[in-house]
């Protein structure tokens, strides 16, 4: 069975790692990393800490472009026709004549994924092809704004269903009042 396509709403704990004493953001966006670490002795406790982290990264998510990958390169070990990812080449049989055509593939929010085609006899090889990696290029784009008012959406809903922003206890970058624990010294025989 093929697996899907991870979805695209994000949930309260998204992009949020419990860690040991403190919850940690880590949001990626292609080459760019965002993090942030809320220690729950800084914040005054799991809760609190747990909501700084989440409107941090709701914040975070209405300033950032969404999480829109899309393949760039034809994978690895696949004969590709037209070299271009997202556009293929496809027989397409008619009363029983075998006709070549150009398909652009996206995704698309409402309709999941999306084809246009283009006829070869029609508009030749080259111009089927270039309009294909037009349509392609045009739809993925649409497939971005799309994500991008979704993404920000969601973040609003989020931030306004949330309440204030919570103040730290502690200055984060003092080690006063954090207990560490300590080691007894070994002894040797």
């Amino acid at each position: 069975m093929a697996r899907g396509r991870r979805p695209a709403r994000i949930g309260p704990l998204t992009n949020i790692i419990e860690e040991p004493g403190a919850w940690t953001v880590r949001v990626g966006r292609g080459d760019k990393k965002y993090a942030e670490y809320f220690g729950n002795a800084v914040w005054g406790g799991k809760k609190r800490a747990k909501l700084a982290a989440q409107r941090w990264r709701d914040e975070l998510l209405l300033r950032i472009d969404p999480d829109t990958r899309v393949r760039r390169e034809v994978p690895k070990g696949r004969r590709s026709e037209t070299g271009v990812a997202g556009v293929s080449v496809e027989r397409h049989k008619v009363h029983g004549r075998v006709y070549p055509r150009i398909v652009a593939h996206w995704q698309d929010l409402k309709t999941g994924k999306t084809k246009k085609t283009f006829s070869v006899a029609l508009h030749g090889w080259d111009g089927a092809k270039a309009l294909a990696v037009e349509a392609r290029e045009a739809g993925v784009a649409r497939y971005r704004a799309q994500m991008a008012a979704r993404q920000q959406g969601q973040a609003v809903a989020r931030l306004e269903k949330a309440g204030p922003m919570p103040r730290p206890v502690k200055d984060p970058l003092s080690r006063k009042g954090i207990s560490m624990a300590r080691r007894r010294p070994r002894r040797v025989k």
